[in-house]
This record gives C-alpha cells, structure tokens and sequence, in this order.
C-alpha cells in the first residue's frame, strides 16, 4: 500500500500538500523485484517515475555486447529516493538501465502521464515537482564530477 506519509519523504515531492500527494497516488503502482533483475533498459521508452520504497536501485550505462557489472553504475538510489526523469523531458526515453541490486527492491511506479495531467492542472505542484528534480539532478551530476575528477586523480598519480 503507498501511502502520503512515504511520499511525504520522498525529496521529489517535497513541498506538496496532502491533496495533492493523495492525487499522484491515483497514478501510482507498486511493483517488485529480485536482486539483479533489470528494471528497465537504457533506450526504453521512459513512461515511468520510479520511486525506491524499500531495497536499492543502480543505474548503469550498459555497453552494447558486454554485460552489466557495477563497474558502470552511475548512481545508486536508495529509500525515498526517485529516479527516471527522463519521463519528463524528450525524447522520453531512458538514458541509463535500472537493476535491483538489494534482496529485494519495493518500487512505486508513477505513471508519466497522469502526473502530466495532474501538472496541467495544478501548475504550482508542476512547478515543486519539477523544480525538485532539478536539484536532485544537480546534485547527482556534482556527485559524478567530483567521482570523475577522483579517478582521473587516481589514473594520474597511478602512472608515477
């Protein structure tokens, strides 16, 4: 059962009021997996938020003929964390795979478009949601800078 007070903790939706967290719940489904099931893959039409309600979730970009390791995970997203924003912005599609990488993941699926209804109809939640995901995004891309400028610092001082 998804209920307001779970996504009352998720930083996506922060800022909305319990109306309308009750009104993106008319377009949520829950949805389980096992470890090391593929969620979705990068290319896939992006029709879905995802939100982490109990396990861990990787992102990788997969490189075509080879298999998913976690050496190509991105980010990894945890409890109350959101992912699949590539649902809001063209072309729509994934741009990195999802996997399970707990015993278990518990995911909500948001359904992209009622929460664009929803936006249209409500533009002040639109604009929370939105702005939210911005900053998640920001801080995640600040997060695989500073990761990248580590390891390039790694491959440099390796070749001394």
């Amino acid at each position: 059962m998804i209920d307001i007070d779970f996504l009352d903790k998720v930083q996506i939706l922060q800022g909305l009021n319990h109306e309308q967290l009750a009104e993106i719940i008319n377009f949520c489904e829950e949805a389980e997996f096992q470890a090391g099931s593929k969620l979705f893959e990068q290319g896939e039409d992006a029709v879905y938020l995802w939100i982490v309600k109990e396990g861990q979730v990787d992102l990788r970009f997969d490189v075509a003929g080879s298999s998913s390791s976690e050496a190509n995970t991105i980010s990894s997203i945890a409890e109350a964390g959101a992912f699949g924003w590539s649902s809001f912005t063209s072309p729509n599609k994934y741009r990195l795979s999802g996997y399970c990488t707990g015993k278990s993941c518990k995911l909500i699926k948001v359904e992209r478009e009622g929460l664009r209804q929803l936006f249209e109809k409500d533009p002040d939640m639109g604009y929370a949601v939105i702005s939210n995901v911005a900053t998640v995004v920001g801080t995640r891309f600040h997060e695989f800078q500073e990761e990248a400028a580590r390891q390039r610092g790694q491959d440099i001082l390796g070749g001394w």
